[in-house]
């Protein structure tokens, strides 16, 4: 009877079985959207690294050709039309969306880079998530970049109206189509950042 008892004693009952699954389900649900948050947060880092990459080049292309490099209108930089137009064009390096289209929700920045961007001379990881773009303008030509519009450019005196460049990472990391978004610009102070969570 009493070798019963003690059996009795050291089992669960199905109630005790029910409240702990209960409780790691509950869990679990509140760490895996916490965990999932934090790596696309650690994902994030690589747009910021590449657009002071982009910063630093485009410095650097102004101190040697007094303009800024209008790399996603003018592929070939031949000065004709480059910082001419000052539209956001379309050639966007990777393609926007390739990165997360792509299996690994990565692709290799150097697989098919256009020549403007080899000759800017960004050189970010290889295998990257976001898209990027960088145009710029001589002074005088307004920045056309839809939603953000002219970045305050048209608003200053003329004497200030000096060339620009603006550049935007683009990336859609939990893959709901709707796009975070990091912007540097010689018109503004600091990285813009639009989160897709928000």
């Amino acid at each position: 009877m009493e070798a019963s008892t003690r059996q009795a004693q050291a089992g669960f009952t199905l109630t005790e079985l029910m409240v702990v699954v209960i409780i790691l389900g509950v869990l679990s649900g509140i760490a895996v959207p916490t965990y999932m948050r934090q790596q696309r947060k650690a994902q994030a880092v690589e747009a910021g690294e590449t657009l002071t990459r982009i910063v630093q080049a485009q410095e650097s292309y102004r101190a040697e050709f007094n303009t800024y490099a209008d790399v996603s209108n003018d592929l070939a930089l031949s000065g004709m039309n480059a910082g001419s137009t000052g539209l956001l064009g379309n050639n966007w390096h990777p393609a926007l969306g390739a990165p997360r289209a792509a299996p690994s929700g990565r692709v290799d920045f150097y697989v098919g880079l256009p020549r403007a961007w080899a000759q800017l001379g960004v050189r970010p990881r290889q295998f990257v998530r976001y898209s990027y773009q960088s145009v710029a303008g001589n002074p005088g030509v307004l920045p056309a970049l839809a939603a953000a519009g002219d970045l305050g450019y048209g608003a200053l005196p003329m004497a200030q109206r000096g060339p620009w460049y603006y550049a935007i990472a683009s990336g859609d990391l939990d893959g709901d189509a709707r796009y975070s978004t990091f912007e540097v610009s010689s018109l503004f102070q600091g990285l813009r950042v639009t989160d897709e969570t928000e």
